[in-house]
């Protein structure tokens, strides 16, 4: 079940370094005050915004609305200077229901779990072709001007490659609440017990590279999933738009499609599709400091993108919200460092970051880096697990594994491990990728907006996510069943958002508090980060980073 957490008491932060040099701080700073804190009931008004309107995806109507929110209650909360870092793209959609998509095979029609994103688009009649299997160990020799009808590969036989390992099996930790309900680590999880590992590795093939490279009329993905977990399953990684209309279907939607296709016989697929010029925009604002505006300032970046289809992808900036809500009440004078909001709005767009890494906020403007001592990530707050049962999906009743990352030093490994266990945040892993976890092995890579907190160890792209390489704590669910359109309000746990933002709020105040020497990361020789030492061949971090 998961763990309620309890607002009615006041509880200690952990402070870092020697006690005695915070001692002339103000007692505030040491407390979390329960009345400054984002309740259950605030939350899910603030969710509900977001869950009328999904999809969010940067551009669109939508997203617009979300954005307008979240700038109207920072400003609310007493941010400055906010502004929009932003850029035109080619945003490319279609309905959100199959009104303007549909697949007929051999006379018959076929129910459509979703779209191909970013695939190009047919007319209203849609096109009409012969189909052709692809066959991932015999592919055939071309599938040019041909319907392309192509299976999700199957999981990997032992041994699995570190790739495998890293992002597709649960890792060891640092430490875990609940720890007796998270799968074994380093082994095949079975979708009968969640399906959160299973839904990755099939999403992560990248399949839509096939039509693409091959010069397909058209092509069907057909995943090895219920129709419940593949309806709204939206494409991840998102590719840059092209030319070969894409529909996705689910195992037993996709049988027939799949002996049409092997038979050579005729589909109509229809995906009627429009692209516009949009505006993109990271929004960026400061919550002050005592030094804000001066060259002492010092500053802790708080961190997520605001894209996705789903009520968790992306959530985090509700919860950085509810942060900078109670920072807010907290007189500047009494802030030891300003708080910056960095919303980015680049994974869900084509090419996601790699596309639009140039006019990334901190690559445009280089010397903002300077001030920045911390960073605070937060994202897929609120998921529960989810596993497939009989051709059902099914509620597990535990929360989503998720992951409280931190880097290499004492003072921030116990901080996040009291912090987890204060709060009630149910299996919850806390993760140190630096270095070796508790039984020995490599710790669940750090994923999201904040790596940009970690070193130029090799292993991430610098001028995608700039390797600041300061302290700082980020927070991120598996998403599991969250990488749908369909993953709405009903379900996501309040409880469970509750619960992990009032851990970041705790772990902000460490960040705002410590003496930066006592949270100085430390590198280790035996972080599998490090190329020459771990033998990674591809650099490929988890949610589609390449």
């Amino acid at each position: 079940m998961l763990k309620k957490f309890s607002m009615f008491f006041l509880v200690p932060f952990v402070l870092v370094g020697c006690i005695e040099k915070n001692d002339e701080r103000d007692e505030v700073l040491k407390n979390l005050n329960p009345e400054w804190l984002v309740s259950p009931e605030e939350s899910y008004q603030w969710s509900s915004i977001k869950n009328e309107n999904l999809p969010t995806f940067t551009g669109s109507p939508k997203w617009q609305i979300y954005l307008n929110f979240l700038e109207t209650k920072l400003r609310e909360y007493g941010v400055v200077d906010v502004w929009r870092n932003s850029w035109e793209f080619e945003r490319w959609y279609t309905s959100d229901d199959d009104a303007d998509w549909s697949l007929s095979s051999d006379g018959s029609s076929v129910r459509v779990a979703n779209y191909g994103a970013y695939s190009g688009s047919t007319g209203p009649d849609g096109i009409t072709g012969e189909m052709i299997y692809y066959d991932h160990d015999n592919p055939p020799e071309s599938i040019e001007g041909k319907i392309v009808v192509i299976p999700t590969r199957p999981h990997p036989p032992k041994p699995y490659l570190e790739d495998y390992l890293i992002n597709y099996t649960f890792n060891d930790y640092e430490y875990a609440t609940d720890s007796e309900t998270l799968p074994a680590p380093f082994e095949f999880v079975d979708p009968e017990f969640s399906f959160t590992f299973d839904i990755w590795w099939q999403l992560a093939q990248r399949l839509e590279k096939i039509p693409r490279e091959g010069g397909a009329l058209g092509a069907v993905i057909v995943y090895d999933m219920a129709f419940e977990r593949t309806q709204g399953l939206y494409t991840f990684p998102v590719p840059t738009l092209y030319d070969s209309p894409t529909l996705i279907l689910s195992r037993e939607d996709g049988a027939k499609v799949i002996a049409d296709a092997k038979a050579g016989r005729t589909a109509n697929l229809k995906l009627e599709a429009k692209t516009e010029t949009a505006e993109a925009y990271q929004l960026i604002s400061y919550l002050p400091g005592k030094d804000f505006g001066t060259d002492l300032d010092e500053q802790i970046v708080l961190t997520n993108h605001t894209d996705g289809p789903s009520i968790t992808q992306d959530n985090g900036a509700l919860g950085l919200l509810a942060i900078v809500k109670y920072y807010s009440h907290i007189p500047q004078e009494k802030r030891q460092r300003t708080l910056v909001i960095y919303l980015d709005c680049r994974h869900y767009m084509p090419g996601m970051e790699t596309a639009h890494s140039d006019t990334a906020w901190l690559n445009r403007f280089p010397d903002h880096r300077k001030k920045i001592v911390g960073v605070i990530q937060a994202e897929h707050l609120g998921e529960m697990d989810y596993r497939e049962i009989d051709g059902r999906a099914e509620a597990v009743g535990l929360a989503e594994q998720s992951y409280l990352w931190t880097r290499n030093n004492p003072v921030l490994i116990d901080s996040a491990i009291a912090a987890v266990k204060r709060y009630g945040w149910s299996r919850a892993q806390v993760s140190v990728p630096e270095r070796k976890g508790v039984n020995g092995g490599l710790q669940q890579v750090w994923w999201g907006v904040g790596v940009i907190a970690l070193g130029d160890t090799g292993y991430y792209d610098c001028r995608k996510w700039h390797c600041l390489d300061v302290p700082g704590f980020g927070l991120g669910g598996f998403l599991g069943h969250y990488w749908s359109t369909a993953a709405t309000i009903d379900r996501w746990n309040k409880d469970l958002f509750v619960s992990q933002v009032a851990t970041m709020t705790e772990l902000t105040g460490v960040l705002m508090n410590a003496d930066l020497e006592d949270i100085r990361p430390l590198v280790t020789e035996d972080s599998f980060l490090h190329r020459a030492k771990s033998g990674i061949e591809d650099k490929i971090d988890v949610k589609g980073n390449e």
